[in-house]
């Protein structure tokens, strides 16, 4: 009787497999942390140029508004309250911390029934430094405003008025000497959560 011997079938066995298969999965983790690292890299990237670009657009507007100051003073939209020229302290509360009429408001040929002056005003708000802008300097209560957030993540300002050579943080254009008058130059100082930090310093009224 003859014995016919079959070939042995090719193939992995069950450890070669196990083998194969944690090698593919050190592959895939590895490959899978580099693309969430990439992932994330662009996206701070891309958070990084956000913040820049905002602290570029409110230094921008704050150099704009500080240049084009008008010793103007503004009446209240309450009608009792006395007129104020221009007025700045550190901030409290959510209130304004800085108020001021500004020039240079472009209506081409007068078209808008408006002047080209805006009572401007900052203010601190849960650590958002948000600037308003109304219509005219004499508001009323239906006046509108214009509320924009400048920066985000604010944790102080500080401010310098600076005036023949004398230095103060706090300026109160109600008084009669003080209204009408403007300082030379005005210093505003901004923390923020991460202590980084940002200054800048402009003359007042178009003197640049």
């Amino acid at each position: 009787m003859m014995i016919v011997r079959r070939p042995a079938q090719a193939g992995f066995s069950l450890a070669e497999t196990l083998v194969a298969l944690f090698i593919l999965a050190l592959v895939s983790s590895a490959g899978a942390s580099l693309l969430i690292g990439a992932t994330g890299a662009g996206q701070q990237i891309r958070e990084r140029e956000a913040e820049a670009r905002q602290v570029d657009i409110a230094q921008r507007l704050l150099r704009q508004d500080l240049a084009a100051m008008s010793a103007r003073a503004i009446q209240p939209a309450d009608g009792f309250s006395p007129a104020t020229s221009l007025f700045g302290e550190a901030p409290s509360g959510d209130s304004p911390f800085l108020s001021f009429v500004r020039a240079g408001w472009i209506n081409p040929a007068g078209v808008e029934a408006r002047s080209t002056l805006q009572a401007v005003s900052y203010s601190l708000r849960s650590g958002d430094l948000v600037r308003e802008a109304t219509l005219r300097p004499d508001a009323t209560l239906g006046t509108p405003v214009s509320s924009r957030i400048l920066l985000n993540n604010v944790k102080s300002i500080e401010l310098g008025f600076v005036r023949g050579g004398q230095r103060s943080d706090f300026w109160d254009g109600r008084t009669g000497r003080a209204q009408g008058i403007l300082p030379d130059l005005i210093e505003i100082s901004v923390t923020f959560e991460d202590d980084t930090s940002l200054t800048l310093a402009t003359l007042t009224g178009g003197r640049v």
